[in-house]
């Protein structure tokens, strides 16, 4: 295969009879100096141009309408139907299609101020489930974004025994291999979202109740920041009899055993940092939440439900 480079290069996009000019990173080939295809490099560059025409145009961005289901807690064919649109125009909308000038004074309306959504709400049955309604109303009536997820039951344990379910398992491990790193906390609350999500997305409900934030290196679980607030090891000298006490009562549960092993097997050889790199992905809803805010559990649930676990 020839020898390539990198390097910027400027191309002229026309997008509806608007024109602009887009310096961007792009491929080479090294013997002939001549531009080659390539579909991350192009596609970048093409996005560039139709955000500088969604400024132009004062469109909504394909984030902005992720961030505003996110808020609310419906999915992309819930919030279709809620506004009267084909099943498919909210997906296409999210993947970069610009929306028609109607839909977008709607869109933007709707992210601008909640009274339009309350207006909606009030007008003709729009088709959707019980429970979708419910999560508008939530939203609307809730004096944060905590939009709560429909779930089946309650949930078994608290977020601080599943923790110290890993921690106890932390310490058995590392009591028969002598390589095996102490738990950390900013590690645990990892593997305690992606737990999370996994539950979420099989059950329809809340593995624990504590609430997921999102912080600038990740989601974090609140229960367990504030129990070990300032704390990065978090199996250090003895652990709390209440520690062994959690881990026997998760044990007799070989449901949510099996789901934490699953965990532990799939990512428990990653660093805190290398399941960030993870969670910080574009599209993931740690991305798509605003720092400091809660992230919404129905938003978590319906990207573990794609496989995408981020």
């Amino acid at each position: 295969m020839a020898d390539t480079y990198i390097k910027d290069y400027t191309n002229t996009f026309l997008i509806h009879g608007r024109e602009y000019e887009v310096t961007a990173p792009a491929k080479f080939d090294s013997e002939t100096n001549k531009l080659l295809d390539d579909t991350v490099l192009d596609d970048r560059a093409v996005e560039i141009a139709n955000n500088r025409y969604r400024a132009d145009m004062s469109l909504v961005s394909p984030e902005d309408i992720k961030k505003y289901r996110a808020k609310i807690g419906l999915s992309q064919r819930e919030l279709a139907k809620f506004l009267g649109w084909s099943p498919n125009t909210i997906a296409l909308y999210e993947t970069g299609a610009f929306p028609s000038k109607g839909n977008n004074k709607l869109l933007k309306a709707l992210i601008d101020d909640d009274h339009m959504l309350t207006d909606f709400l009030e007008q003709d049955d729009h088709g959707l489930s019980a429970a979708a309604i419910n999560k508008i109303k939530d939203y609307l009536n809730a004096e944060s974004d905590d939009v709560i997820m429909e779930k089946a039951s309650s949930p078994l344990f608290t977020a601080m025994q599943l923790a110290n379910w890993y921690r106890v398992t932390n310490r058995f491990d590392a009591q028969e291999d002598e390589n095996v790193e102490n738990l950390t906390q900013m590690k645990v609350v990892k593997l305690l979202y992606f737990a999370f999500g996994r539950y979420a997305a099989k059950s329809h409900g809340k593995l624990f109740n504590s609430r997921i934030i999102a912080m600038p290196y990740g989601p974090v679980v609140e229960e367990i920041h504030q129990n070990f607030n300032g704390q990065r090891d978090i199996v250090f000298g003895e652990l709390e009899k209440q520690a062994f006490t959690d881990f026997s009562s998760v044990q007799e549960n070989t449901e949510i055993v099996t789901l934490l092993k699953g965990i532990l097997d799939d990512y428990g050889d990653q660093t805190a940092s290398g399941l960030s790199k993870v969670t910080h992905q574009a599209g993931s809803p740690w991305s798509l939440t605003n720092q400091g805010a809660i992230i919404n559990p129905t938003l978590i649930a319906e990207t573990f439900a794609r496989g995408s676990e981020q």
